[in-house]
């Protein structure tokens, strides 16, 4: 799910996309993703998949400019289904404090990702 995901969204914009940090690049915007968790799914057959709760952090000079970045992932990934991505559904979105980033803005938006193995 992760490859899959990370060539999903880095394909779909002109700035860098990084699965765990932000990346060695410093241009903006940019997003980070990071899996919080997963639970893994049954049936009476035995294992039908996992949820997986998928945090998107997107960065930017200023506020309009990750909040751009956001809609445009977002666009791209809510409602999504194809490969072993079952599902992808925007669950909540956050924006910070200019305080809790420093000289960045952040936008933050949770997915829950229905995925085979």
């Amino acid at each position: 799910m992760e490859e899959e995901l990370l060539a999903l969204l880095s394909g779909a914009v002109a700035w860098r996309v990084s699965w765990g940090s932000l990346g060695e690049d410093d241009g903006l915007p940019r997003a980070a993703i990071y899996r919080q968790g997963g639970e893994r799914d049954h049936t009476m057959r035995g294992p039908a998949g996992m949820t997986s709760r998928v945090q998107i952090d997107c960065y930017g000079e200023t506020f309009a400019e990750a909040i751009g970045a956001s809609r445009a992932l977002r666009q791209v990934l809510e409602g999504y289904r194809g490969g072993v991505i079952l599902g992808a559904f925007l669950k909540s979105v956050r924006d910070d404090l200019p305080e809790d980033v420093g000289p960045l803005r952040r936008v933050s938006m949770i997915f829950s990702v229905v995925h085979r193995d």
